[in-house]
């Protein structure tokens, strides 16, 4: 009879626990006291080796390894440790005064960013180097801006790297993506020929803290450049987005026979001008195209500010980049 009773009381508390659980991922407040994120919706299916993307080797990374660092402000090479180059990107790409959740995400982020371009050689072939500290070519580096948060951030994720299905995940990321994250069709249609099942159109709840200027924006151009980023010679008055993708970004622009991708007539037209493709209204008149749209950058991966609304939610930087790369795992390769 005792026996018994400890086995209701047990079972008493599992489902109360169930119960609190259930409730605090519906009810779960703006600004979460507790630390941790609700686990991931579970996915369909458990992920899938990419077809055309090698296994990673992690063999090839037992101990950390030693870069060559193209400094294109000075034109010059620089060899140190990756973890130490990893510093000033984290201290350049976000603000070093963030949350250490969210500069813990970034570390792990650029850390992946960072291997996966030492893999794919990218930089090798335009610098003989294994990164760049060009934004246009890899990603940002200050290392005078380190301070001991940043430091603290790389030091706790140190080796971790993002893994989908055995294979190192692509990991871009972007500053503001309107609140839906970008698929790889949107923002790198050409670029990425390979699938990248793990950028999905997820949402956030990254405007609680994002700028407003990055929020939502409102930019004219007049028609003739418009034509010309779409390949028309045409009546510009004639252009429309011809079809939107996934996440709501244009994925082709054009008239006539002519069309182009989105992201390729936003690198046209500008990426300061155009700050993203994520555009609600697209009007004509009086020569002029005004378009209204939302967010700031590619939209894919990583929402800086979505990864710094979390980290005030609570949440831990694993959650974050879990959420962001869907169905990829974070694996520590070197100690």
């Amino acid at each position: 009879m005792r026996k018994n009773s400890y086995f209701i009381i047990a079972a008493v508390v599992v489902v109360a626990l169930a119960v609190f659980a259930g409730a605090y991922s519906l009810l779960r407040p703006p600004a979460a006291k507790q630390p941790g994120a609700p686990a991931p919706a579970p996915l369909e299916q458990a992920p899938q080796p990419i077809p055309g993307v090698p296994q990673f080797d992690a063999a090839k990374y037992k101990t950390e390894p030693v870069i060559t660092v193209w400094r294109a402000d000075r034109g010059s090479r620089e060899r140190m440790p990756l973890e130490r180059y990893l510093e000033g990107v984290i201290a350049r790409e976000m603000e070093p005064d963030w949350p250490p959740e969210a500069l813990r995400a970034q570390a792990i982020v650029s850390r992946t960013l960072t291997v996966h371009a030492i893999e794919a050689g990218t930089i090798r072939r335009l610098h003989d180097a294994d990164v760049s500290t060009s934004k246009e070519e890899l990603q940002a580096f200050a290392p005078e801006r380190v301070n001991d948060r940043v430091r603290e951030a790389v030091r706790s994720t140190r080796g971790q790297l993002l893994l989908y299905a055995g294979s190192l995940i692509n990991a871009i990321y972007s500053s503001s993506n309107g609140q839906i994250a970008a698929t790889r069709e949107e923002s790198f249609p050409k670029e990425i020929p390979e699938p990248t099942p793990y950028f999905q159109p997820v949402t956030d709840n990254s405007y609680k803290y994002t700028p407003p200027h990055l929020q939502y924006w409102t930019v004219t151009i007049p028609g003739a450049e418009v034509a010309r980023a779409a390949g028309y010679a045409g009546n510009p008055g004639d252009i429309m987005i011809l079809e939107k993708g996934p996440s709501g970004r244009i994925l082709w622009i054009g008239a006539g026979d002519k069309k182009v991708y989105g992201a390729e007539f936003r690198k046209a037209v500008g990426f300061d001008r155009l700050k993203s493709t994520l555009v609600d209204e697209m009007n004509y008149d009086k020569g002029s195209f005004t378009f209204k749209g939302r967010g700031w950058g590619n939209g894919v991966g990583l929402c800086q500010w979505g990864a710094y609304t979390y980290a005030m939610d609570g949440w831990k930087a694993e959650d974050i980049v879990r959420h962001y790369y869907v169905g990829a795992e974070v694996k520590k390769i070197w100690e």
